[in-house]
């Protein structure tokens, strides 16, 4: 039984001479051959990402730019006030409940070890904060669900490490990747109350969706899945 041929087409002697169907499937290589290079030398030469860009992450102290209810959130969780320059976390984990792979986050908060008549016996303190990047997919999630407009992106992306131990940040470096930001690009991204502007939100909020999310908040702390669980509470017999 012989092969049939079906919807084939033989070459004529000038296309095999010439090569023309090598040439035609190389027609796109071909005239982008002497256009300009659209690359760069990474690392000699770095490109500015858009404000939005979901970069590195970064926790921003207090600066006086707070919400307005920046304050009542302090109260209600029974955070220490913090003073100009220390973290706006308030360890609620919101952050944390929203991210699909909440074991990227490490947060304890401790109480202060302070006589009962100081004004501050009973309040906490934010003690650790870390943050496994090499879990991270930066979604964004974490930040949309932080009520005192704390946790943020930056314009960084190069996570390039010989070991996976500087992939971990914790509070000092967070903070300290959020204020080189607010002071390169603050502007850009934010109004005068921390606020994303409406231009540069990494994911667009309506009004009923700020109707819901202001509900959930009121005095409800987040509650972690069932996949979940902090082995710094867990009990042993």
């Amino acid at each position: 039984m012989g092969i049939k041929k079906v919807g084939t087409k033989s070459q004529t002697i000038i296309e095999k001479i010439f090569f023309l169907d090598f040439m035609k499937g190389l027609s796109t290589t071909i005239k982008h051959l002497f256009k300009r290079t659209i690359t760069v030398t990474f690392p000699y030469e770095i490109l500015e990402p858009t404000i939005r860009f979901r970069g590195v992450h970064g926790l921003r102290n207090v600066d006086g730019t707070e919400a307005d209810d920046f304050m009542s959130w302090i109260k209600k969780l029974k955070i220490k006030p913090p003073e100009k320059g220390e973290t706006r976390c308030i360890a609620c984990k919101f952050c944390q409940a929203a991210c699909p792979v909440p074991e990227l986050f490490t947060i304890k908060a401790e109480k202060l070890n302070v006589p009962e008549d100081h004004p501050h016996h009973g309040l906490k303190i934010l003690a650790v904060f870390d943050m496994d990047l090499s879990k991270c997919m930066f979604c964004g999630l974490c930040t949309q669900a932080c009520p005192t407009d704390c946790i943020i992106h930056t314009d960084i992306y190069d996570l390039s490490s010989y070991t996976r131990r500087n992939w971990v940040l914790n509070k000092e470096m967070l903070s300290q990747i959020a204020d080189d930001f607010i002071a390169r690009r603050g502007k850009e991204k934010f109004d005068e109350k921390s606020k994303w502007r409406e231009d540069q939100t990494v994911w667009p909020l309506h009004e009923e969706d700020l109707k819901i999310r202001a509900k959930l908040w009121d005095g409800n702390i987040p509650q972690l899945g069932p996949n979940y669980y902090d082995q710094s509470d867990k009990t042993t017999n």
